[in-house]
């Protein structure tokens, strides 16, 4: 197993200038990121698509080390689902995962919902997907 823990990881907000990193990533999983690129830079921008979503009321950051956006965490202000919150993507790149960097990532947007006082928040996992249901 390579090591890839050298360096701090340093989570933050996401800006306009991180959309094509956090695209890439996610097209590793499913879709292109041309797809990406035009859904995450218009949560980004909050213009967000999610269903139920409250316009304006939502959250993006990225896990950076040395320089390198390694994952994101996205969330919104929501009525879905009887919820006040939803937590949208989370993602961190393989090689980089298992390392407490998604944790990191959610800490950081549930002190962002807390803010918002969404103390209700949902999370949509496939059941077949066995890491974010560990997580």
């Amino acid at each position: 197993m390579r090591d890839t823990t050298a360096g701090a990881v340093m989570i933050r907000a996401a800006e306009a200038c991180d959309v094509s990193a956090m695209a890439a990533i996610r097209a590793l999983e499913w879709e292109t990121q041309a797809y990406w690129e035009r859904r995450i830079g218009n949560y980004v921008r909050g213009e967000i698509g999610a269903q139920q979503a409250l316009q304006g009321h939502a959250a993006a950051f990225v896990a950076v080390r040395e320089g390198t956006v390694i994952g994101f965490i996205a969330g919104h202000r929501t009525t879905r689902h009887g919820c006040q919150g939803e937590l949208e993507w989370i993602d961190v790149v393989a090689a980089h995962r298992r390392q407490g960097i998604a944790g990191q990532m959610i800490v950081k947007l549930a002190g962002w919902f807390v803010e918002q006082e969404a103390l209700r928040v949902c999370i949509d996992v496939k059941p077949e997907n066995t890491a974010a249901r560990g997580l």
